[in-house]
């Protein structure tokens, strides 16, 4: 644990440390894991449904918050011990809804003998589990081409308030990792030549690499909900998301839109099929790296911002229409 936390404090630093600690000690005190009780529905996430995990579980949290209003919500996740069958008998549930198939166990699943949906969130999903759903549910087109099995697709809502954003300022928002095309701020800082914000926690030794750039400015770690409001603040007004990965659908695209703020991509997953679909934002080819983004970037081309981004409460009630269709509403 003391080595984890010098290592925050050493890559983020220690105004960053102390919002992480500040954020699990109010979760800790705070944090609604959801009642296991009876409800026709059981949601199931295999891992954490802490918003300090990340995107999955911030959607999920957001969209249940909703739901809750309009039936009884019964959640199992990977913070309780509990066995999937032992929250079934408490809740009596005929339906099981996967949230995300990280972690899930396919064999302890197929011998529940109840009938599931699946969300899928990432690329982790077997064949096998999704064959066997009564229905999946994708956050984006790219997701469900790739699992290549049939399902509607769902987008995932933030749960933020509006604000009134844009300027003339430049970051990078998101997890400080290499999978998320961390390891080229350097580079287009550089080749920006001006400032380059980065919000957002991550690995210590892309860290040190972005330190050693002066006209980077270091924000760290931000709370699940508050980008919208810390990209206004700095009066960002376009932020470059340089993923690599095969993003699903990226909640920092939605929340970059929702301040105002025109995005600067690699055209792969989501990421681009998004922006592709809504505009607000320039793509690159993969292969053009830094340069390509900083060119775009630089050119800074007018783009309309979409205004339209799903909300928690759209997803839900999208979801709710779901359950009532296959008969698991109340």
């Amino acid at each position: 644990m003391i080595g984890t936390i010098a290592s925050v404090i050493r890559g983020e630093g220690l105004a960053s440390a102390a919002r992480r600690a500040a954020e699990r000690i109010e979760e800790a005190l705070r944090f609604d894991p959801m009642p296991i009780r009876k409800a026709p529905i059981l949601n199931y996430c295999a891992m954490s449904a802490a918003p300090r995990i990340g995107g999955v579980a911030v959607q999920l949290q957001a969209r249940l918050r909703v739901e809750r209003r309009f039936r009884n919500v019964a959640l199992l996740d990977g913070d309780r011990a509990m066995t999937l069958r032992q929250a079934l008998d408490i809740t009596g549930a005929k339906l099981l809804h996967i949230e995300g198939t990280y972690g899930v166990n396919v064999a302890e699943i197929l011998q529940l003998g109840v009938p599931y949906f699946v969300s899928v969130h990432d690329s982790s999903a077997t064949r096998e589990l999704l064959l066997a759903a009564a229905m999946v549910i994708y956050p984006s087109r790219f997701r469900r081409d790739a699992c290549d099995v049939d399902g509607p697709i769902i987008e995932p809502g933030i749960d933020a308030k509006p604000v009134s954003g844009g300027g003339d300022a430049i970051a990078f928002a998101g997890a400080v990792k290499q999978i998320k095309g961390a390891h080229l701020l350097p580079d287009l800082a550089r080749l920006l030549d001006r400032e380059l914000h980065v919000f957002g926690g991550g690995d210590e030794e892309i860290f040190r690499a972005l330190r050693r750039v002066p006209n980077i400015v270091i924000h760290g770690y931000y709370r699940a909900g508050t980008l919208p409001s810390l990209l206004a603040r700095h009066r960002i007004g376009r932020v470059v998301l340089p993923s690599i990965f095969d993003e699903s659908f990226s909640l920092a695209l939605s929340e970059s839109w929702h301040a105002g703020a025109a995005v600067a991509a690699f055209d792969y997953a989501a990421l681009g099929e998004r922006i592709r679909q809504h505009g607000g934002g320039w793509l690159v080819p993969l292969e053009a790296g830094a340069a390509g983004l900083a060119e775009v970037i630089k050119r800074n081309e007018p783009v309309t911002i979409p205004r339209e981004i799903a909300t928690a409460e759209d997803a839900a009630r999208k979801y709710l229409e779901l359950y009532s269709t296959a008969g698991a509403g109340e």
